[in-house]
């Protein structure tokens, strides 16, 4: 029995950590109250998280306002490469607020989907050490990948076509991650196929 416990938590030790990190606002900009990591409405400034449902559209009405109220604080990312191109931040980097940070830009170009996908954004601008796979097609469900739907398996970013199937990658991460790579090599190769296939002779 000892052995068969040693055993099990070797295995635990071992498995990839699986997680989704967010960037909440502590408290809701509407009512005051604690807000709730479950509720939330996007916005150009990225996602502003609230007590109850009902504060969802008073937020919408005036989206530049509670944003204000909820990120008070404004930190830098400090990312020297684009979060979306990858490309190297140049002497004058265009700028971005998402909640509660300045995030660099390297482009103009940039600007609309850093903030459609405002929480892979932010994973990729505050933490240089995360992978992209740049998978366009989920390894789990074989759909197209959504915006902000995505998970962490240690360092590597899979995208997925929605948030809820993260409770499919815990059930086997180290699978949906080699998933992810295979799909994301092929994706690069079939794009550079089509690449050369529409450069003159």
């Amino acid at each position: 029995m000892t052995r068969r416990l040693a055993a099990g938590a070797a295995l635990a030790a071992d498995a990839p950590a699986v997680d989704v990190p967010v960037f909440p606002n502590a408290t809701c900009p509407i009512m005051g109250k604690p807000s709730s990591k479950a509720l939330f409405t996007d916005t150009d400034f990225g996602r502003i998280y609230v007590c109850c449902p009902p504060c969802v559209k008073r937020i919408q009405l005036d989206a530049e306002r509670a944003y204000s109220t909820a990120y008070p604080i404004l930190k830098k990312a400090g990312n020297t490469l684009d979060p979306v191109t990858g490309a190297k931040i140049g002497g004058t980097p265009v700028l971005i607020t998402l909640q509660g940070y300045e995030i660099a830009l390297a482009s103009e170009e940039s600007v609309k989907p850093a903030r459609a996908n405002a929480q892979i954004t932010l994973i990729k601008a505050t933490r240089p050490d995360v992978v992209d796979l740049d998978n366009h097609t989920d390894p789990i469900t074989g759909q197209p990948v959504a915006n902000n739907a995505f998970v962490l398996i240690d360092k590597d970013l899979v995208h997925l076509s929605a948030p809820s199937v993260v409770d499919s990658v815990r059930l086997d991460p180290e699978k949906a991650r080699k998933a992810a790579k295979a799909i994301a090599a092929k994706e690069a190769e079939e794009r550079e196929k089509a690449k050369s296939a529409g450069q003159p002779r």
